[in-house]
């Protein structure tokens, strides 16, 4: 037995779900079986683009460079390594990965690779600027200065991709360009612009602190200064009367005495710096008087002699090169010995600066070893302290400028490469076997997508499974497209529902009669509600020549040939079209009955035609009503009729007008035991379906089944005999 099982409704109307509301897998693959083609068409359109990009882009090689960051601390006089803490080793890490990007660093490569005039990242016209120019709109000019280097910035930094790996202390430098060697010597100078300018900021901040602290020294060794003079100025001041209190006499000989080494020692300097600058100036009589020597001034005197000599002689004779030579051998005798002197006089100057050095500690130990007064001796213990303090300062300042001296030039960069970029073999964009599979997965799923819009929203309905989806209504059979020709070949006025008396074991012939049990298990499970009636079928459509009067006649005649009484009535008052069907003469009785009252019927034999072919009995319409249609439907004349009509036959079939544009078939679903609803294959929109079933499901009795059939197919025959075609020739065993 046929049966056919409808889809559960779903909650948002449009797929169809379980009982237990779970998606229905076999109806979405029904949906991708059924739009295979266009699935198939979206993707190879997808990749076929795909393929066209692949050809038309340019290819991108990227280099790497990987660089190690040593947070640790370095410093070549003291190697010992310095414990750091990991949460601040990992922010460091973080630190140099934005300072290799930074401005700074893109500048230095620029600077050094002469990346301005570069044909990939240098300054060019762009491409609105090369139309103009080719349209001869307007000449631009190429940027230059700031706005030049800022364009070169931006592309270099559009070119180089920075960043951490994972948690490590390693840093990658990825450069693109169009050519591979460019792409490695880029990642390359990037990684070497890093280091050097990481190496100049330690270097500068040594000297930085350097400078600060030659500043700060310049004012310590001032302040010992200050502090020796006021520890001797105190001594001195007070040293007649310590020497009166401690009986001390020896302490103003001492004193005496290095007041006398202070002033041979100032006068030493003195005739020191007078030599000097007459030597510079070669003032040999300053020298002579300087140095109160015997030699040097008799060396002097014969030099003034040679002098007035080379005066009185012609210059360039022989006489006068031979003074000349002796006057050069005079200069170098006379500085040879103003030399000597100077040596004697600076030899002085430091033994007389150590006698005073040797007085003058001396003169203190000597007061400190004295019993001096308490106010006295404090006075002297607080002046040595702030002297000894001022020392120790200036000499622990003195001994950490001498380092940095010696480490701004010992400086090492705390990172450095572990791998340099080499020239890339294949260019990391485009990436074919990606991009086609990035691009067959969107071609798929906007395959998909179209099959269900063009499934559930914007074409015709195809297939049993469409149906059942969207209109939510059973399927009884699905008609294949048949031709009137193939009726009878060369008979006029025959139609396509005459197969089912001319050509019963037809696929068109086989449908109706899976229409008709369909028809049928409906009835059976919403039976009349008068046992003694006959069953009311009424057959519409969504929109005309969506073949509902061929249904309509081929299935009253298979109702008729299975030995069921029929009655096939036109009720398309608007446009009856029955009688061409049947090619019998129009009859004006059905209207002129509906439109008087319909009492006193008693018979239908007035209003009938039989159909020779099948003996179905059959009402036809002649004309266009005069008057709304939907007034004679619902008088009492047509329920009368219909009354009658059901009380003689077995099958009542009513052929209505399609639902979309008239209302007549809505009037008329109340009558029904069974709707049948004739889609035409691929013409009738599921929008105009949709609506129409939702307005026959409001008009209908609750009990009324409606039963859809899917007509004119156009490949429904083909499998019909592919698949049977040898069980009724007789070749099947």
């Amino acid at each position: 037995m046929f049966t056919v099982v409808p889809p559960a409704p779903s909650s948002n109307g449009d797929l169809p779900v379980e009982t237990g509301g779970e998606l229905d897998i076999r109806a979405l693959l029904g949906v991708l079986r059924r739009h295979v083609r266009l699935i198939l068409s979206v993707l190879g359109i997808v990749l076929a683009l795909a393929c066209v990009a692949l050809f038309t882009l340019k290819p991108v090689y990227t280099a790497s460079t990987l660089v190690m960051v040593d947070p640790s601390h370095k410093d070549l006089l003291n190697p010992e390594d310095v414990a750091q803490n990991a949460s601040a080793d990992s922010a460091r890490v973080d630190s140099e990965v934005e300072l290799v990007k930074s401005e700074t660093t893109l500048l230095r490569v620029i600077k050094e690779n002469n990346l301005v005039t570069d044909p990939e990242l240098g300054v060019s016209l762009g491409l609105k600027d090369k139309i103009l120019a080719f349209l001869r709109v307007a000449s631009p000019q190429l940027p230059t200065g700031d706005e030049a280097l800022q364009i070169v910035v931006r592309k270099l930094r559009d070119a180089i991709n920075v960043q951490r790996r994972g948690l490590t202390y390693l840093i990658t430098i990825d450069a693109k360009s169009t050519q591979p060697a460019t792409a490695a010597r880029l990642a390359n100078a990037m990684a070497d612009a890093y280091i050097k300018d990481q190496v100049e900021a330690k270097i500068n901040a040594t000297l930085a602190s350097r400078d600060i602290l030659q500043a700060r020294i310049r004012d310590a060794s001032a302040t010992v200064a200050k502090s020796e003079d006021a520890f001797d100025s105190f001594i001195s001041d007070n040293i007649e009367r310590i020497s009166a209190e401690t009986g001390r006499t020896d302490l103003l000989q001492i004193r005496k005495d290095l007041e006398a080494a202070i002033a041979k020692r100032t006068d030493a300097a003195r005739v020191v710096q007078l030599i000097q600058t007459s030597l510079a100036t070669q003032d040999w009589g300053a020298v002579a008087d300087a140095l109160k020597n015997e030699a040097v001034a008799k060396l002097e005197a014969d030099r003034e002699a040679l002098e007035r000599m080379i005066a009185g002689v012609a210059q360039g004779s022989p006489q006068a090169v031979d003074l000349r030579a002796e006057l050069a051998r005079l200069d170098a005798q006379l500085t040879s010995a103003a030399q000597s002197g100077l040596a004697s006089l600076q030899a002085e100057v430091t033994a007389a600066g150590a006698l005073a050095s040797d007085l003058r500690a001396q003169l203190r130990s000597d007061v400190l070893a004295s019993n001096l007064p308490a106010e006295v001796l404090t006075n002297i213990y607080e002046l040595q302290q702030n002297a000894e303090l001022a020392r120790t300062q200036y000499q622990t300042m003195l001994s950490r400028l001498r380092n940095l001296d010696t480490q701004a030039y010992l400086q090492v960069a705390d990172s450095r490469v572990v791998s340099q970029a080499l020239p890339p073999a294949q260019p990391s964009f485009p990436n074919p076997p990606l991009i086609l599979t990035l691009s067959g997965l969107f071609g798929l799923g906007l395959g998909v997508v179209l099959a269900f819009l063009l499934e559930n929203y914007v074409g015709g309905l195809t297939s049993e499974g469409q149906i059942e989806a969207v209109l939510r209504t059973r399927v009884a059979a699905t008609v294949p497209r048949e031709r009137a020709a193939r009726v009878k070949p060369g008979e006029e006025g025959r139609t396509v529902a005459d197969l089912i008396t001319q050509s019963p074991l037809s696929a068109f012939a086989e449908a109706l009669r899976r229409v008709r049990i369909g028809v049928d298990q409906a009835v059976r499970r919403h039976p009349p509600r008068e046992a003694a009636s006959g069953s009311i079928i009424m057959i519409t459509s969504a929109a005309p020549n969506e073949g509902k009067t061929t249904i309509s006649l081929a299935l009253a005649r298979a109702y008729a040939l299975a030995g069921r009484s029929t009655l096939l009535i036109d009720c398309d008052l608007r446009k009856p079209r029955l009688h061409r069907y049947l090619n019998v003469a129009p009859s004006n009785a059905l209207l002129d009955y509906l439109a008087g009252d319909g009492a006193g019927i008693h018979s239908l034999d007035p209003f009938m035609t039989v159909d020779p072919d099948s003996g179905v009995q059959v009402i036809t319409g002649s004309r266009r009503s005069d008057v709304s249609t939907d007034q004679l439907i619902t008088g009492k004349a047509f329920s009368s009729l219909i009354d009658a009509a059901s009380k003689s036959f077995d099958i009542v079939i009513l052929d209505t007008p399609p639902v979309g544009p008239v209302v007549d078939g809505l009037y008329l679903a109340p009558l029904a035991d069974v709707i049948v609803f004739v889609v035409r294959w691929s013409s009738t929109s599921q929008r105009d379906g949709r609506e129409a079933v939702t307005g026959l499901d409001q008009a209908k009795r609750p009990d009324t089944e409606i039963v859809a059939v899917l007509n004119q197919n156009e490949h429904a025959r083909h499998r019909y005999y592919s698949r049977y075609g040898s069980y009724y020739d007789g070749s099947a065993s």
